[in-house]
């Protein structure tokens, strides 16, 4: 039996990682309907520290505070996410995430802690066999936000702090392979037509795993 890939959609808010995402399962689904698929993100609410992160994000605070608590809460939970998603992959189910580790790393490493620090509390959970990160520049993605109606949340507020944490994504191909031997990393240019992007990112799919 094959086992499962573990695919993560990742970027700013506003990037378009959500709608790439729905895009991908789609195609997914229509290219082989014998696969199954399980479609998760983090945080999630399978645990405490998933509810707390949740909380969290929803808060109206100062991005910069709290960046221990939150490396905790998003650290903590992602193991319990392991604990359910990776028995999935062993059985040949694919597991499609909103978000993942990278998003510790770009933003807590924004709040002020070191990628190394970070990197010490991820080193038990799953590396994604990809991981598409949407770079988008933060003016664009805050328009996005604002035209959407969406409420800003902690993080979303202040744009000298997102331009950090889009920074930050830049880095981690680099950063990554050396701290955690993640080389899952493919870059996808978001300012571009959701069609022309949801293409780019199916042809790199189909080269990675060829039927």
């Amino acid at each position: 039996m094959r086992k499962g890939n573990f695919i993560v959609f990742e970027g700013v808010n506003g990037c378009g990682k959500s709608t790439q995402l729905h895009i991908f399962i789609k195609n997914l689904y229509e290219s082989d309907k014998s696969r199954t698929i399980f479609v998760t993100r983090e945080p999630n609410e399978f645990s405490e520290y998933g509810k707390l992160a949740r909380e969290m994000l929803s808060a109206d605070g100062d991005p910069y505070l709290n960046q221990l608590k939150a490396m905790e809460y998003f650290t903590e939970a992602r193991i319990v996410h392991n604990d359910i998603f990776l028995p999935l992959l062993e059985k040949g189910i694919d597991v499609i995430s909103d978000r993942y580790y990278h998003s510790t790393f770009a933003f807590q490493h924004a709040q002020g802690i070191s990628y190394e620090e970070i990197a010490e509390r991820s080193k038990k959970v799953k590396i994604p066999d990809i991981t598409f990160i949407l770079d988008l520049p933060i003016e664009e993605a805050y328009s996005r936000l604002v035209k959407r109606g969406d409420k800003r949340r902690k993080f979303d507020k202040n744009l000298d702090f997102l331009e950090k944490v889009r920074q930050n994504y830049r880095e981690l191909g680099t950063t990554l392979p050396q701290l955690l031997e993640d080389r899952s990393i493919i870059f996808i240019d978001g300012n571009r037509s959701i069609d022309i992007i949801a293409e780019e990112i199916w042809e790199v799919y189909r080269r990675r795993f060829p039927s």
